[in-house]
């Protein structure tokens, strides 16, 4: 007869710490200290405990899949959350099963359903179906939302509020005064979560809600020009790198006639032309968050943690302080009046030189 296998909690007790802590020990050793490292290797090696059984294990010893549901895999920020997440499955064995839901709560449900057989907790992104719908879905089984709080359900989000004042705060700090805040999709948590600083903040022009995408950025440079605004925060980059084309093809330019700042820092910011002022998020710090969650509720834990992780602002090219812009407008208008001085002084001085000529014939 067999012996039993030996499981991660057999080795979390041997070592004298938590499930949690053996799981980070074999897939990011590096946030754990030297002591209790030595501690849970010396206990995998004295039971027999095996990395490759670790997945096994860290999925309940039932499917070993992960299912990942994200609104927009277009979008680079999840596509860096989906790869973070992947990364953490690959090294402990798991799978992981995506499906994009294109930001509609029926699809978003229609896909958990779809998976829920097969894999054994789900991680979520941004979703727009209610909590209750959700909770109904899954059952039992572990679930983490990303960029969105709820009660009862693991999470881990961006601070939601500092993006905005992050934002502002630069904008107004380089002497803009008239400025338009982006407002995101009704569905979104973030969005709503934004919505309170915005009414919060004096003098904010607030516009949409507007879909995150490129496409409704090229869209707003209309609503922007008309509302007369020199600078504004979109809802995220690519929306922002959609309001640059937009003013450059009604031809005006950024910063030159608006100061942009976008919101997650994705590769592309600091590619475009003009590179991209931005509220940089910590996009893998967030999906190496919500796949420690997903390894915790596996394991066993019945808490469920609200993890806020910081933002910064970096700042690029699409904004400049507002005198600026007026100097340089300054410039090019005694530039263009002393031009035509000179040629009027010049038309002026060939009459009375032809005139004087006329004078002696």
């Amino acid at each position: 007869m067999s012996s039993p296998a030996v499981t991660l909690a057999d080795v979390a007790i041997e070592a004298g710490v938590h499930p949690s802590t053996v799981s980070r020990v074999l897939s990011r050793p590096q946030l754990i200290g030297g002591p209790t490292r030595t501690a849970v290797h010396a206990a995998i090696d004295k039971l027999g405990y095996t990395p490759n059984r670790a997945a096994r294990q860290l999925a309940g010893g039932r499917i070993g899949a992960i299912g990942m549901l994200v609104p927009d895999i277009t979008n680079p920020f999840f596509a860096h959350v989906v790869r973070s997440v992947q990364q953490g499955c690959r090294r402990n064995g798991l799978t992981m099963l995506l499906a994009d839901t294109e930001q509609r709560a029926a699809d978003e449900l229609s896909e958990a359903r779809a998976l829920a057989g097969g894999v054994d907790g789900f991680v979520v992104c941004s979703p727009v179906a209610s909590t209750k719908d959700w909770l109904r879905v899954v059952e039992a089984a572990p679930l983490v939302f990303v960029n969105r709080r709820a009660k009862g359900v693991a999470s881990v989000a961006l601070d939601q509020q500092a993006i905005v004042e992050l934002g502002v705060t630069h904008l107004r700090a380089a002497g803009h005064r008239s400025i338009a805040v982006v407002r995101g999709p009704r569905s979104y948590w973030s969005g709503s979560e934004r919505d309170r600083v915005i009414r919060r903040l004096p003098g904010l022009v607030a516009l949409g809600p507007v879909r995150p995408d490129f496409e409704a950025g090229v869209a707003l440079a209309a609503e922007l020009i008309a509302a007369q605004v020199t600078g504004v925060l979109a809802f995220n980059d690519v929306q922002a790198l959609g309001i640059v084309a937009g003013y450059r093809a009604a031809g005006l330019s950024v910063p030159h006639d608006l100061s942009v700042v976008g919101s997650d820092d994705i590769a592309a910011a600091a590619m475009s032309d003009p590179s991209l002022t931005t509220v940089t998020a910590p996009v893998q710090r967030l999906g190496d968050a919500a796949f420690d969650l997903m390894t915790e509720l596996l394991a066993g834990s019945t808490e469920r943690p609200e993890v806020t992780l910081p933002v910064t602002l970096t700042v690029r090219s699409s904004t400049q302080t507002l005198n600026s812009s007026i100097n340089r407008t300054a410039a090019t208008h005694d530039a263009a009046t002393h031009d035509a001085a000179t040629h009027t002084a010049a038309t002026h001085t060939a009459t009375a030189h032809t005139a004087h000529r006329g004078n002696h014939q």
